[in-house]
């Protein structure tokens, strides 16, 4: 769970080592002007990156993958209820 913002709920698919905040750039709004993540958070959220070299997580969505610094996220588990209740584990995966 991301620990900014609306505090969303995500699934990660791999942790990216070959990248981190402090060399990750992306777009930003209808500008399109380039961002540095770390920037980004601190602009955004009002949070600071303390460990500019961390992997990233990544997470796969239909239009384009989000990738978010691990210092940031809360690991959730997954209540036993909904793990015994087999459509919702498949509809997790």
């Amino acid at each position: 769970m991301a620990c900014y913002g609306h505090h969303k709920t995500y699934k990660v698919s791999n942790v990216r080592f070959d990248m981190c905040p402090s060399t990750c750039k992306f777009d930003q709004g209808e500008a399109g002007t380039t961002i540095s993540m770390v920037l980004y958070f601190k602009q955004q959220y009002d949070k600071q990156i303390m460990n500019p070299d961390q992997p990233l997580f990544e997470i796969k969505q239909k239009r384009q993958n989000i990738y978010l610094p691990p210092e940031l996220c809360m690991l959730v588990g997954i209540p036993q209820k909904v793990r015994e209740n087999k459509k919702t584990v498949a509809a997790m995966r």
